[in-house]
C-alpha cells in the first residue's frame, strides 16, 4: 500500500508505462505491426496508470479475498473507463473507441468482455506484480527518485498540452473539410441543376412551339427556301440573342467548374498538410468516431487506407 504522495506518483507513471507496453504489444499482434496506442504521444497509457493506482489504493485491504478482487477490480475499472470515454466525447466531440457491436455494452463506453479482461488483469497484478513493483519503488533513493519523478512528470504534462493541442487542430481540419466537401456538393448540384434547367428549357419551348405554330412549322419543313424568305436583320438578331443565351450558360458552367477545381485541389491538400498527429491518432484509435464530423474523418481515413476493423 502506497504510504505517501510521491509512492502513488510512481506506481502511476510504472503502470502508465505498462499498460502502454500492454497495448502495442496487443496491437502488434492483431495488426502485424508498430502502433503507438494511447491518447497522448509517450510511451504511455495514463487510464491504465489510474486505474491501478485507484485498485491498490481501494482494494489492497481486501487482496486476500481473490471473488471480491476480482470483482471489486472490475467494477473499479468499468466505471474508470466509462467516465474517461463520456467525459472524452464531451470535451473533444469525439469518441475514441466504440464498444456498439460488441454484447453487454453501455453507450459503447464499456462492455462486459473488457470489463472481464480488466478484472482478471488487475487481480493478476494485485496478486504477482504489484508487490515486486511497490517494493522496487521504496527502494528508488528519495532524492534521485523526486529528479527522476520531476522530469518524468514534466514530459507527461508538456506531452497532454501537446496532443490536446493536436487533438483541437485535428476537429477544426475535419470541420474545414467538412465545409469544403459541402461546398463542392453544393456547386456539383448547381451545374447539374443548370444543365438539366437549360436542357429541359429547350425542351419545353420547342414542344410549346410546336403546339401553338403547326402552320408555320409545316411550312418550313415543307421547304427549305422559305426560310430565306426571312428578312436578314430578323435572322440575325436571332442568331445573337441564341449566341448571347449560350455564351452567357457557358460562362455561368465554366465559372462554377472552376470554383468546384479549385476547392477540389484545396481539399485534396488537405490530407497532406501536418497529418503526422492526426494519423497517429487515428492508428491509435481506429475505431473513433468524430460526433460532428464523421464523413471527414472516414474520408481522412480512407485516404491513408486507415480502415475500421
Amino acid at each position: 500500500m502506497p504510504q505517501n504522495f510521491y509512492e502513488l506518483v510512481w506506481i502511476f507513471i510504472i503502470y502508465a508505462f505498462l499498460g502502454w507496453c500492454t497495448e502495442v504489444a496487443y496491437a502488434a499482434l492483431d495488426t502485424g505491426k508498430f502502433v503507438n496506442r494511447g491518447f497522448l504521444n509517450g510511451p504511455y497509457c495514463p487510464i491504465y496508470g489510474c486505474g491501478i493506482v485507484i485498485v491498490v489504493a481501494v482494494l489492497t485491504p481486501l487482496r486476500g479475498n481473490l471473488l471480491i478482487l476480482f470483482a471489486g477490480s472490475m467494477i473499479l475499472t468499468t466505471a474508470l473507463e466509462y467516465l474517461t470515454g463520456f467525459l472524452l466525447e464531451k470535451i473533444f466531440h469525439d469518441k475514441w473507441w466504440d464498444y456498439s457491436d460488441k454484447p453487454f455494452q453501455i453507450k459503447g463506453y464499456v462492455c462486459l468482455k473488457f470489463s472481464v479482461y480488466w478484472g482478471l488483469a488487475c487481480t493478476f497484478v494485485m496478486k504477482l506484480i504489484h508487490p515486486l513493483i511497490y517494493g522496487m519503488v521504496i527502494r528508488i533513493p528519495y532524492v534521485a527518485g523526486m529528479i527522476i519523478l520531476g522530469l518524468l512528470m514534466c514530459m507527461f504534462f508538456t506531452d497532454c498540452c501537446f496532443t490536446v493541442t493536436t487533438v483541437l487542430q485535428f476537429n477544426r481540419h475535419l470541420k474545414l473539410m467538412t465545409h469544403l466537401a459541402d461546398s463542392i456538393h453544393h456547386l456539383s448540384d448547381e451545374i447539374g441543376e443548370n444543365i438539366y434547367e437549360n436542357v429541359t428549357g429547350v425542351i419545353e419551348k420547342s414542344e410549346e412551339f410546336q403546339e401553338t405554330h403547326p402552320e408555320l412549322l409545316s411550312r418550313l419543313s415543307g421547304t427549305k427556301d422559305s426560310i430565306l424568305e426571312f428578312p436578314e436583320n430578323a435572322k440575325n438578331r436571332i442568331a445573337d440573342v441564341l449566341e448571347e443565351k449560350k455564351k452567357g450558360y457557358r460562362e455561368t458552367i465554366e465559372e462554377k467548374k472552376r470554383q468546384r477545381a479549385e476547392l477540389l485541389e484545396k481539399y485534396e491538400k488537405m490530407f497532406e498538410e501536418k497529418n503526422t498527429g492526426f494519423r497517429r491518432l487515428i492508428n491509435a484509435f481506429p475505431d473513433m468516431i468524430s460526433r460532428e464530423h464523421n464523413d471527414a474523418l472516414q474520408k481522412f481515413r480512407d485516404h491513408f487506407n486507415m480502415k475500421i476493423k
